[in-house]
């Protein structure tokens, strides 16, 4: 399986309901589409335009594959967001290491950052 998510999920996750708890800033979003996507249980991303149950489950698998799950009927937002690590990717930029673990293609980001009208806005 890719470990990259589909662009046209990617899109769908960094204009979502919660996305906003994240940042504001897309280029930001797309860094912490994993988070965003934790912030969400099964039925609010069946709500979804444009995803339906396949969507779900891709997004349901290729958070498997980084170790993450969505969020549960019964938990809620704040003890999903208490659930974030301290980002190695902070760590890492503050030293001068490798940027963050991308998790859609570098073609797709630059792509959605455009399609967003954000592209000045890259990190």
């Amino acid at each position: 399986m890719d470990s990259y998510l589909p662009e046209r999920i990617a899109t769908i996750l960094v204009g979502s309901q919660h996305a906003g708890l994240i940042s504001r800033e897309p280029a930001t979003r797309i860094d912490y589409l994993l988070e965003i996507a934790s912030l969400h249980t099964r039925n609010e991303l069946l709500r979804q335009a444009g995803l339906g149950r396949l969507g779900v489950q891709r997004i349901e698998k290729w958070m498997r594959l980084h170790g993450r799950r969505l969020r549960r009927n019964e938990e809620s937002l704040d003890s999903v967001i208490c659930r974030f690590g301290f980002r190695q990717a902070f760590a890492d930029a503050r030293t001068g290491r490798a940027g963050p673990v991308l998790v859609i293609s570098p073609e797709s980001r630059d792509k959605l950052l455009r399609g967003l009208g954000s592209y000045d806005m890259r990190a």
